[in-house]
């Protein structure tokens, strides 16, 4: 049994107190609930990682306009939002706080609702993305598993020793990372345990940060062309910047028939007059919406993260994920593309991953 399968079987033993809940044998994605009047229920799980509202949107659209009896959507801890939402499409779902909306098949009926649930449940451990978390879980997602030091984290992040130690212990609280080795000395170090759910969680908080826009447009056929040949020379002169959206996706693991807009981030000291500069040498119109090209400004701690496709930037493939994933759409679908083709070779032994926006 997997260690996601494993969870899957103790959030539903949870709420569903006096069945017995076991994994189905090679037909993974189901569970078998055993009643105590010896009626056996198969149960057909959508996993939907930590439980962000885009999370289970895109776990949901596997299911179909009405919600099967029998599937139940199962998260790590379900936002207010995603719940709300699951409420109007008269889903099934728990989660491990202890949250659960079922009525199943064979008069199977559970609901513990928020305002409905026994002093005794325990609530999810707070969590804040602060600005040095943000880079540091891009810096432990973006490249492939390996010990986790927190000097090198804090030098690879331009943020202080205790600051990023500080990080990492919010980080094992978490669930996400867990110390390994020697407590202290040379030997110290954590691992990744859990890469689907810092990823789930990473990229909600992304998606979800509002960040300074500025948006340009000019008639164009081909928006990569108007990259390279005009938008490439101008920032090349004056900015730090990074390609994401469907033009980073086109350049690091193509999928999409069109590329119908630029997404560029630019560094924060320099979106105002050095980011002027580059929209009138590349012959843009700024607009207030509606434009080809949108510019978002970053800490420029994200570049350090960025890979070159031949002359362009492109952010990194956590961040590429979490931006398609805030387009809703096809960029559900494009991210788990990035996903499955550039996020899960990193961290090949997370088996949370592996289901994280499965269904």
């Amino acid at each position: 049994m997997s260690e996601v399968e494993k969870r899957w079987q103790k959030i539903l033993a949870s709420v569903l107190e006096s069945a017995t809940v076991e994994v189905v044998p090679s037909n993974g994605g189901d569970l078998s609930v055993r009643m105590p009047d010896g009626r056996t229920i198969e149960i057909e799980v959508k996993w939907a990682g930590e439980g962000w509202p885009q999370d289970v949107r895109r776990v949901a659209g596997t299911v179909g306009e009405r919600w099967p009896p029998n599937a139940i959507l199962l998260a790590r801890s379900l936002s207010p939002g995603a719940i709300e939402w699951l409420r109007e499409r008269g889903a099934n779902w728990a989660d491990e706080a202890g949250r659960a909306h079922v009525v199943g098949p064979g008069g199977l009926v559970v609901i513990r609702e928020p305002a409905q649930l026994p002093d005794k449940q325990s609530t999810p451990r707070s969590f804040s993305w602060s600005k040095s978390a943000i880079p540091i879980a891009e810096a432990i997602l973006a490249y492939e598993d390996h010990p986790l030091r927190v000097a090198e984290l804090a030098e690879e992040t331009d943020w202080s020793t205790a600051q990023a130690a500080k990080v990492l212990k919010a980080f094992d609280n978490q669930g996400w990372t867990a110390k390994q080795g020697a407590s202290r000395g040379p030997g110290a170090h954590r691992s990744l345990v859990d890469a689907g759910g810092l990823l789930a969680a990473w990229s909600g908080a992304i998606a979800e940060s509002p960040r300074p826009t500025r948006v340009a447009h000019r008639a164009t056929k081909d928006v990569v062309a108007l990259l390279r040949e005009e938008l490439v020379p101008a920032f090349e002169r004056t900015v730090g910047w990074a390609v994401s959206g469907w033009t980073g996706l086109e350049l690091v693991a193509p999928f999409a028939t069109t590329t119908p807009s630029l997404h560029i981030y630019v560094a924060e000291a320099d979106f105002a007059a050095p980011l002027s500069d580059v929209i009138e040498e590349a012959g843009l119109r700024e607009v207030d919406e509606g434009g080809r090209v949108t510019f978002w400004a970053a800490d420029a701690r994200i570049f350090a993260f960025s890979r070159r496709v031949e002359d362009v930037p492109v952010v990194s493939a956590p961040r590429l994920f979490a931006d398609l994933s805030s387009f809703g759409g096809r960029g559900g679908d494009a991210a788990d593309h990035v996903k499955a083709e550039l996020i899960d070779p990193l961290h090949p032994g997370e088996s949370i991953q592996d289901h994280a926006g499965d269904g």
